[in-house]
């Protein structure tokens, strides 16, 4: 069962970006970790874009301000699919929250901000949320291999 929580977009949430950075480093060390060659820091500070444009960070917060989950809209993903936009990147859920929903919440709230900025389809990119996006109707449209994972493309009409 979800705590009570709140959805915000990222830009009025500044204090979650240090522990979303920390989180990030935890979840993906071969990209964030000491070494790789993401910055999570950078990235957050780009998902909590202040003008309300791509990119886009929402975050889910407790009662008392913690961050539970974050999800992000990018413009783009990479140049086979440049001709795509909207994304849905970089989704997190704490792990003791993991398959009770806080997903499926954010998800449905990137695709209301996407319709919001005036997409009509919302894209995602990926080998592990395959279940959770088939439940929320998103449909194939692609396949690729991707830093050697094969990877599926979705898509949902907005």
């Amino acid at each position: 069962m979800l705590p009570d929580l709140t959805i915000h977009p990222l830009r009025d949430c500044a204090e979650a970006l240090a522990p979303l950075a920390i989180a990030f480093r935890s979840e993906w060390p071969n990209w964030y970790g000491p070494g790789g060659p993401g910055d999570a820091g950078a990235d957050l500070a780009a998902f909590a874009n202040p003008q309300g444009v791509l990119p886009v960070g929402l975050v889910a917060l407790d009662a008392h301000g913690v961050p539970l989950g974050t999800a992000t809209l990018k413009a783009a993903w990479t140049p086979e699919f440049a001709h795509l936009t909207p994304w849905a990147s970089a989704g997190w859920v704490r792990p003791d929250l993991r398959r009770h929903g806080l997903g499926a919440l954010l998800v449905r709230a990137l695709a209301g901000e996407a319709r919001r900025l005036g997409h009509s389809h919302l894209y995602c990119a990926t080998a592990t949320a395959i279940t959770l996006l088939e439940r929320e109707g998103w449909t194939d449209h692609a396949q690729t291999v991707h830093d050697g994972h094969i990877i599926r493309v979705f898509q949902r009409a907005l």
